[in-house]
């Protein structure tokens, strides 16, 4: 037997690209001339967030291992060096989300091109929004993480026990990188049920035993997965972080309290469709309802029984509640609300329900607005990379005036070098800093102070003022805290910067 390829190895790739659907292979080219519309101007400047700053630095395996990601820690030290490439990790991140996009799109059921490219580009482009990857160090590792789940149902819904323990594997593998796409696994199945309950002609039916056995197929995966990911974690001896109740949340039935989780549940997905936030204006969430009510309105006027139309409107409702559906394990745990993105797949199932139900008129109708909800995501991700970068000339211009000004002490009996920081400095956040979790961090701290230090080339090294430093202690009681020219001084040969004396 010839083991050799039968043929040169980019007439293989070509054969295989070749054998891809063209209106998916549309839809992928559209998703990526999108995320470029989107990420362009991040890509063109080095946009550091406070995360960025500290994660340059790690040359190890550890990064994420805090919060039990141990596979993004791998993934960053043996597949990148543990090196810091922004250009090429978003150019890895946007072929990946725009993979992600096109796979789900494809296993709801889209099949015109359009369908395809508006609901791949808005799962791709939205999470960037949503504030899940202004982080240039995990661009790469995040969006394979959402791949890898949606791959992961994609794989177990054929109910074959192979298939099925392929899916766990991806899952685990995806809850290593970033656990919350575990929402995100639960949103694309349920939509796909609904499919099969509004459009029973593009496949098999809602009470079919290939349905059936595709629900228990993904069942099995997701719970195998998660439970073989539990399980490893804490055999790695992880020293786990406050941060997000992460020290919590792998103590087995501790978190799982239904009158806590459940407000919280309905709260959240209140607070997405309907309330303001900084990072998201309401227009658009108006006009995302609009898609909402009308795939509401298709669960009724679509199918041919009242047990059909009830059961649709329980699976959309379903659906909206699923990007929250992680508090129901840990009720107490404190979720960034911005890693929820499973709401961008909600919103491209509503746009692909009402696009694939509608004459032809109303379908137009609704490709516009959709193409305009897309345009607003666009808007907002160029706002989003434009403050960052502004944010970023700003915590580099503090930290350099606080070593002017400590420099610029006179007679100053200190090594020049270390300069102990009290407290922390909280900027601006007004116009066009607005608050928002991930957008344009206001707080400098010791540790973000030395990690800039060190990228500017700078030999001062800042440490946080610890109470076992009584001198400086007593010099931040009496002097005014930062911007004010008495902020900075030197005591028992140490340079002291009060940031704010009452953190």
């Amino acid at each position: 037997m010839n083991a050799l390829p039968s043929a040169p190895l980019e007439t293989s790739l070509l054969g295989a690209w070749r054998r891809i659907d063209p209106r998916a292979r549309a839809g992928f080219f559209a998703a990526l001339c999108v995320s470029v519309l989107a990420f362009g101007f991040e890509m063109t400047n080095l946009t550091l967030h406070h995360d960025d700053v500290n994660q340059i630095f790690i040359q190890d395996t550890i990064l994420g291992h805090y919060l039990g990601r141990f596979g993004v820690g791998a993934l960053h030290y043996y597949v990148q060096g543990h090196f810091f490439m922004p250009f090429l990790q978003m150019a890895q991140g946007i072929v990946f989300m725009a993979i992600y996009g096109v796979v789900v799109a494809r296993f709801w059921g889209a099949q015109r091109p359009l369908d395809i490219a508006l609901v791949a580009s808005v799962v791709c482009v939205f999470p960037y929004m949503a504030q899940v990857y202004q982080y240039n160090t995990s661009m790469a590792t995040y969006p394979l993480a959402h791949l890898l789940a949606a791959g992961a149902v994609v794989l177990s819904a054929r109910g074959r026990a192979v298939a099925v323990l392929g899916g766990a594997a991806l899952h685990v593998a995806a809850f290593s990188i970033y656990q919350s796409v575990a929402t995100n696994a639960v949103a694309i199945f349920i939509v796909w049920l609904l499919m099969r309950l509004l459009f029973p002609a593009q496949g098999p039916d809602f009470r079919s035993r290939a349905t059936a056995r595709a629900t228990i197929g993904v069942l099995i995966a997701l719970l195998v997965g998660g439970a073989v990911y539990f399980a490893i974690v804490p055999l790695m001896k992880i020293q786990f972080d406050a941060y997000q109740s992460a020290e919590e949340a792998f103590t087995p039935g501790a978190g799982i309290n239904l009158k806590i989780a459940l407000p919280m549940i309905v709260q959240g997905t209140r607070q997405f469709f309907f309330w303001e936030e900084a990072y998201f204006p309401i227009v658009l969430k108006q006009a995302q309802l609009v898609f909402l009510g009308g795939a509401a309105l298709a669960c009724l006027m679509l199918p041919s029984r009242w047990w059909r139309r009830g059961a649709a409107l329980l699976l959309l409702g379903g659906a909206c509640l699923a990007p929250r559906s992680l508090q129901l394990l840990h009720a107490d745990g404190h979720f960034h609300e911005l890693t929820l993105t499973g709401y961008a797949l909600i919103v491209a199932a509503s746009m692909l329900i009402v696009l694939k139900a509608s004459p032809n008129l109303l379908r137009s109708a609704a490709a516009v607005l959709a193409a305009m909800i897309l345009w607003g995501y666009l808007l907002q991700c160029n706002w989003i990379s434009t403050v960052n970068e502004l944010n970023t000339r700003a915590h580099f211009a503090m930290t350099t005036q606080v070593l002017a000004r400590v420099r610029s002490i006179p007679d100053a009996k200190w090594d020049g070098k270390t300069i102990a920081v009290v407290g922390e400095y909280h900027m601006r956040h007004d116009y066009p800093f607005r608050r928002a979790t991930g957008v344009a961090s206001e707080f400098m701290r010791a540790q973000h102070m030395n990690q800039m230090a060190k990228l500017l080339r700078d030999d001062s090294v800042f440490l946080k003022a610890e109470p076992k430093m009584p001198g400086v202690m007593e010099f931040a009681a009496t002097s005014q805290p930062w911007p004010h020219p008495a902020s900075v001084g030197v005591v028992n040969g140490m340079a002291v910067v009060v940031l704010d004396k009452n953190r």
